[in-house]
């Protein structure tokens, strides 16, 4: 009966060390993946949407998870968000669409990641800073976005 005890607690003594052992890693792995999107956001990281949508693909939530750690580890920092679209459809809509996707995003960092939302700045500019040529539909996709950067003090 003491070998059982025995090999129980050896067994225990192993899977809870490996699981430590695992949560290290995860945590630096973690934190790695954090420090890579707090990176790129600092060059400004697109958001694509569909056509006349402000719906954020699920695609992204993973990276808006890792801005959202990088946020609260750095209270100091915010994120501008700036929403825009293709040269479809009027000034007007336009003008609203864009800043919907901005605050789109906005809402799933702070509703669904609990991301301070003083640190976060949402703005919308329509159809004026194309980044493609409107002219292609592959274009046109590839301005339906909200781009997202850090704002360090």
């Amino acid at each position: 009966m003491n070998k059982k005890i025995l090999a129980v607690i050896v067994s225990s003594a192993f899977f809870v060390g490996c699981a430590t052992t695992s949560g290290n890693k995860n945590t630096t792995d973690e934190k790695a993946e954090v420090q890579n999107a707090l990176t790129e956001l600092k060059n400004g990281v697109s958001i694509h949407f569909a056509n006349n949508s402000s719906q954020i693909d699920p695609q992204y939530q993973p990276y808006l998870l890792s801005a959202a750690k990088g946020l609260a580890q750095s209270p100091d920092f915010k994120l501008k968000i700036d929403g825009h679209t293709d040269g479809s459809g009027t000034k007007a809509v336009n003008q609203k669409l864009s800043l919907a996707r901005a605050n789109s995003v906005a809402t799933v960092l702070v509703t669904e990641h609990s991301v301070n939302s003083d640190q976060l700045i949402t703005e919308g500019f329509g159809s004026t800073q194309p980044i493609a040529s409107n002219s292609t539909a592959e274009g046109r996709a590839t301005n339906r976005r909200a781009t997202v950067t850090l704002v360090t003090p």
